[in-house]
C-alpha cells in the first residue's frame, strides 16, 4: 500500500483505533513484558517506531519515567493522540514521518509494536534500527497466515490478494543472520477474533486504519458476500515478536 494511503487512513482513524485495537494493546503488553525480563537494564533514551496512539509508551512512562521517548508516526492525526495521552510528560519528543526516512541517532532501546509490516522493504528497515540501538531492539510484525480465513472467503467470489506479509521461519532466520553481537530470542502469537458478520469485520478495519486485501473488490461480488454470507467468521492475526539484546544482558 502507498505511504500516503497509509498515512491517510491511520489519520482518518486517529479517534476510533483505540476503541477496536484490542489485540495491537495486547500485543503491545506483551512486548514490553519480555523487554522488562532484561537485567540490570535502565535505558536513557527509547525509540517508538509507529507508536501510533502510543500503547508502548503509556506501558514504558510508568516503568522508566526518566527516560527520553521519542515517539515515531507516520500519521501526524495519531501523534496529535499521544500529545494529549502525554501531556504531563516533559520527556517525550515527537517524531512525525515515514520510518523508512527517519534520520535518527543512536537510543538505548529501539522498539515498534504493530508498524513493521507497513514498510516497503522490511530488511533494510530491520537492518537500520538493529544498527540504531546500542542496547535493546524489539518489535513485533505480522506474518504470513495473517487473516487467511478472510481471504478463503473472498476468494469465493472474487480472486483478490490480501497484503502479503514474511513468513516467519524466513523472518527468524534473517533476524538470526543479522544478530551480530546480540542475542535474538522470539515468540509467535495467533491472536483470533470472532465477527458475527463480515460487514462487522470490514468495519473494524476501518476503525483501525487498516486493510487486509491489496485489490479492491468489486461491488457485485462484495454485494454477493455480504447477502450471501449470514453467518459469523473468526480471523486471526499472526504475530511474531522478536527482541535483540547486547550479549551480557
Amino acid at each position: 500500500m502507498p505511504n500516503n494511503k497509509i498515512q491517510a487512513n491511520f489519520n482518518a482513524a486517529s479517534r476510533s483505533y483505540d476503541g477496536v485495537a484490542r489485540v495491537q494493546r495486547k500485543a503491545a503488553g506483551f512486548l514490553v513484558k519480555k523487554l522488562l525480563k532484561i537485567r540490570n537494564f535502565n535505558p536513557k533514551t527509547i525509540l517508538d517506531l509507529g507508536t501510533g496512539t502510543g500503547y508502548i509508551p503509556e506501558l514504558l512512562i510508568q516503568i522508566y519515567p526518566e527516560s527520553f521517548y521519542y515517539l515515531n508516526d507516520i500519521a501526524g492525526e495519531m501523534l496529535e493522540v499521544c500529545k494529549l495521552k502525554f501531556t504531563g510528560c516533559p520527556k517525550v519528543v515527537y517524531l512525525h514521518g515515514d520510518m523508512e526516512k527517519l534520520n535518527v541517532d543512536t537510543f538505548d532501546v529501539v522498539i515498534s509494536n504493530f508498524a513493521l509490516q507497513w514498510v516497503d522493504n522490511l530488511s533494510k528497515v530491520l537492518e537500520n534500527f538493529y544498527a540504531k540501538s546500542s542496547e535493546v531492539f524489539a518489535f513485533s510484525t505480522l506474518v504470513d497466515g495473517t487473516f487467511q480465513e478472510w481471504e478463503i472467503i473472498l476468494n469465493q467470489y472474487q480472486d483478490i490478494a490480501l497484503q502479503k506479509y514474511p513468513a516467519a521461519e524466513e523472518l527468524i532466520n534473517y533476524c538470526n543472520a543479522l544478530k551480530d553481537d546480540h542475542l535474538f530470542e522470539y515468540w509467535v502469537m495467533d491472536a483470533p477474533l470472532f465477527f458475527d458478520h463480515p460487514l462487522n469485520f470490514m468495519r473494524y478495519l476501518k476503525l483501525l486504519g487498516a486493510s487486509a486485501s491489496k485489490g479492491k473488490m468489486g461491488l457485485n461480488a462484495l454485494k454477493a458476500l455480504l447477502n450471501r454470507r449470514k453467518k459469523g467468521l473468526t480471523v486471526s492475526y499472526k504475530i511474531l515478536f522478536g527482541i535483540f539484546k547486547k550479549i551480557g544482558k
